[in-house]
């Protein structure tokens, strides 16, 4: 049976985002995991086959998905050695290999030949090589240094045998500010985990006007406020007013006649999407004043709210009237992170529906269930994802989820482009 005529295969594909100095976004670490449904130890972390990799790329289309970011995927041995991973996009992707695999001769005359067709290399689990590392690093590109098993000291330590060589310092599993800013320290060059995404809440913080401005808007769309209501609270923030009429009057916009008015623009552009412009330029209010492509809460947002748009019609078909409000449940769910304030206050400023509220807060309802799923695929957290589908009696599967994340990634990068980011 030839590769194309394989069944297909269930795939779990987890990601996990990876930023610079600067929290521009280098791209992500994919995770694949083949999950059939009489698997007993759905919470083993076997390497990824050929199979699952080749089928997710091509299947899933992630090397359009991820546009000018890299993957990063972890290989095994027997994956290294297959002529099959000669199919992954070598501009695309960097090849992840444990240290201790690095230390066999065999390995690195694979990953040498590899190299000079196009193939960047991280290595990981350096704590199982440490005294070879200097040499293996000629290797790679990246090394990357997990904080939860090295920590204090042993860090220190680790980043300063490395700042030594000509690879470039990742942190892994960085999930808080302080952990970010503790790397950062000590020299890493990367940093990979969601800790851009927790909020930071700081007693009695104040908006700042922009944001405060958009909140205002926001809660007028949903409230459904009239036009002339609109344009008045649009006159009132002048750079939301420049932003929107270059917005409307962009190439991507697709608009023949030239927009020169607060109301012409609001009518053009529409209530929806309107709305969803605003929503996301809450996560650049502040001192965050990058666009979605250098921005990475706003993007984080932009693909919690649209996969969770998409999951909702998979979950349940017919329910049309949940997409936009599984939108605005995972647009919403970020926004503490992005203001620093707790979610009960952000909803005093937000007039929302009472399932969305639900969500939110205790998430209860179908909407609550949609955020629940997310935010557990979002972990990687495959057994609670697992779980969760499960509920729903196998009309949907981690393929779905895969097909849902790579679809989503696509309408990011096309929403960055038509913004001009």
């Amino acid at each position: 049976m030839s590769p194309s005529d394989s069944p297909a295969v269930d795939v779990f594909l987890g990601r996990q985002p990876i930023l610079d100095r600067q929290q521009g976004l280098l791209g992500y670490e994919l995770l694949f995991r083949s999950s059939q449904e009489n698997r007993a130890d759905v919470s083993s972390p076997s390497e990824a086959t050929a199979d699952v990799v080749c089928k997710a790329f091509a299947e899933l289309g992630l090397a359009d998905a991820l546009g000018n970011h890299i993957g990063f995927v972890n290989v095994g041995k027997d994956l290294l050695f297959s002529d099959a991973i000669e199919l992954l996009p070598a501009h695309a992707v960097t090849l992840e290999v444990s240290a201790n695999l690095l230390l066999q001769a065999d390995v690195q005359e694979r990953c040498q030949v590899l190299k000079e067709k196009g193939y960047s290399f991280c290595i990981t689990q350096v704590e199982k090589a440490m005294e070879a590392m200097t040499a293996l690093t000629s290797i790679a590109r990246y090394v990357k240094v997990d904080t939860d098993v090295l920590s204090g000291p042993a860090l220190e330590a680790t980043a300063s045998l490395l700042k030594g060589t000509s690879a470039r310092l990742m942190a892994s599993r960085v999930e808080s500010l302080q952990t970010m800013q503790l790397c950062e320290s000590l020299g890493f060059d990367y940093y990979q985990g969601y800790y851009f995404a927790h909020p930071v809440v700081i007693e009695g913080r104040k908006l700042d006007s922009s944001a405060a401005g958009l909140l205002r808007l926001v809660n007028l769309l949903n409230s459904d406020a009239e036009l002339p209501e609109l344009e008045t609270a649009f006159k009132g923030e002048p750079g939301l007013t420049v932003n929107l009429l270059r917005l409307v009057n962009s190439v991507g916009a697709g608009v023949t006649v030239k927009v020169t008015s607060i109301r012409h623009a609001i009518t053009v552009m529409g209530r929806r999407q309107l709305l969803r412009w605003l929503q996301l330029l809450i996560f650049s209010s502040g001192n965050n004043k990058a666009g979605l492509s250098h921005n990475p809460l706003m993007q984080h947002a932009a693909l919690r709210g649209y996969f969770m748009e998409q999951l909702s019609q998979s979950c349940y078909p017919g329910r049309k009237d949940l997409k936009e409000q599984a939108f605005l449940t995972g647009l919403m769910s970020l926004i503490p992170a992005a203001l620093g304030l707790p979610v009960e206050e952000i909803l005093e400023k937000i007039a929302v529906v009472g399932e969305v509220r639900a969500a939110l807060l205790q998430q209860q309802g179908e909407l609550g269930f949609l955020l629940a799923l997310t935010e557990r695929y979002d972990a990687n957290d495959m057994p609670g994802t697992a779980n969760l589908l499960a509920r729903l009696g196998g009309a949907v599967t981690f393929r779905h989820l895969g097909e849902c994340l790579s679809d989503t990634i696509s309408w990011v990068q096309k929403l960055a482009a038509d913004n001009g980011d």
